[in-house]
């Protein structure tokens, strides 16, 4: 080792498995003059074929490592020098393009809120489409590939990296975010069967197997391990539906709500719920748009006009021409399963809000979820806020408490009392420092049976006193 460059190469990392997509992915490709009917579309390559670009991998990967080790995370990944006389570092990592084989793209609609009103304001309804996430009807996997080259300079450097290799492994096994809407529930893909080789350059027989593409002696054991930065605070409560519910498809006149081929059936249908393969769906998007304004009146009612005005956007996130922030509040799409709910259609009548009586030729119906035993959980509701404060994990929990009791409607048709909920479980779960995790446990009475319960009315003490 003595006489050797300390720029050659001591090792190479292999990094293989297949990628899935474990909810909608957009990585968008701007919007097309040719297909005028979405506003964003999947970025594709020349075959029209969606892929994964492997600088957007390479760059979450980056963000989460320097969260967890900056310095690590500069010599991995290089950097650009900042004076004159700092060269920088080319990065070691090299990660190709993933094709993404047997995808299916949904178009979904979204709409501007007024927050004041609850309204749709006029004229920012927009499209965009979507790579459905990976089922058993259709894959959406695609072979990822990602090479490590490490020197001896950085091997000095860098006595852990092995360590660092295997966080980076771990963290791909259990999932990472990304692309666009990450904050609604979109774009998180995992590799839960990756295989990590490590060739030693050193050696002969491993220079071997290198240049034959053959498998390394040397396979790191890689955990599905999910690594959280200090500060993260992350709720999961299991919900029945007290009430039906209805997220409609916009696509309603091409569905098929009951296997039947009966057109004239169906054209009676003017609302169905939407679904995610066989699963019935409520996106992200109107998660978080719900509990968002939620939060709102909460401040509101509690006078909170300084954190609503100064702190808030800074929280859930906004983008207008003036004030652009990334949303540290994030939410998941909720798949509800067929065998646990039932769908059935309902006729309603149009009523003239002057006379009282039935509007000539508004008779209509729409086909909404029931749930058929209400003490099995039907809907899990995950939300997570990223380096958060006290008062934001009190905000959380006065969400969780009102989503709780009912006082919290999903989807449409709240006024005739859809959407609403019963809580029967929730989870808990604070990153207090990189090596301490604080978890509670509520069962469906809202008693606290794991974790100090002192700790959490803290937490909901610091929304109430802030000042």
């Amino acid at each position: 080792m003595g006489n050797r460059n300390k720029a050659q190469i001591r090792y190479q990392i292999l990094f293989e498995g297949e990628l899935q997509l474990d909810s909608p992915l957009l990585i968008g490709s701007g919007q097309d003059k040719n297909e005028p009917e979405s506003d964003i579309h999947v970025l594709k390559d020349q075959n029209n074929n969606p892929f994964i670009p492997g600088t957007s991998i390479t760059g979450v990967l980056r963000h989460m490592l320097h969260g967890e080790n900056p310095e690590a995370a500069k010599i991995l990944f290089g950097y650009i020098g900042q004076t004159g006389n700092e060269a920088g570092l080319q990065s070691s990592i090299i990660i190709s393009d993933v094709l993404l084989e047997d995808t299916t793209i949904v178009v979904r609609d979204g709409v501007c809120i007024d927050p004041d009103t609850g309204t749709a304001k006029k004229g920012q309804k927009y499209n965009y489409e979507a790579i459905e996430r990976s089922t058993k009807n259709h894959k959406a996997t695609g072979k990822i590939n990602m090479m490590v080259t490490l020197r001896d300079y950085q091997v000095e450097v860098l006595p852990n990296w092995k360590a660092v290799v295997q966080s980076l492994a771990n963290q791909l096994a259990f999932g990472i975010r990304l692309g666009a809407l990450t904050a609604k529930g979109f774009g998180r893909v995992s590799v839960p069967d990756i295989q990590v080789g490590v060739y030693d350059m050193t050696q002969f027989s491993d220079v071997k197997k290198w240049l034959l593409r053959q498998p390394s002696a040397q396979i790191l054991k890689v955990e599905k391990k999910n690594t959280q930065p200090k500060g993260t605070f992350i709720v999961t409560g299991q919900f029945a539906l007290k009430t039906s519910l209805l997220v409609r498809n916009k696509e309603v006149a091409n569905e098929d709500t009951d296997g039947s081929n009966d057109k004239e059936k169906k054209s009676k249908i003017h609302a169905i719920p939407m679904k995610s393969d066989e699963d019935y769906l409520i996106p992200g998007t109107s998660v978080k748009g719900v509990l968002r304004h939620q939060a709102m009146y909460i401040l509101r009612t509690m006078g909170k006009t300084q954190l609503l005005n100064q702190k808030f956007d800074k929280l859930m996130g906004c983008s207008t021409e003036d004030n652009k922030q990334k949303s540290r509040f994030m939410t998941d799409e909720v798949y509800i399963h067929p065998k646990d709910v039932t769908s059935q259609k309902q006729t309603r009548n149009a009523i003239d809000r002057f006379t009282g009586s039935t509007m000539d030729s508004k008779l209509f119906a729409e086909q909404a979820l029931w749930q058929k035993d209400k003490k099995i959980p039907t809907v899990t509701l995950r939300y997570t806020i990223d380096d958060s404060q006290d008062w934001e994990r009190g905000m959380a929990l006065f969400l969780l408490k009102d989503l709780w009791t009912g006082n919290v409607a999903l989807g449409g048709d709240k006024s005739i009392g859809r959407g609403y909920l019963q809580g029967l479980t929730a989870t808990i779960q604070y990153y207090q420092d990189e090596n301490i995790l604080k978890e509670w446990i509520i069962t469906d009475n809202g008693k606290v049976v794991q974790g100090d319960p002192v700790e959490l009315e803290a937490f909901a003490s610091a929304l109430v006193q802030y000042q």
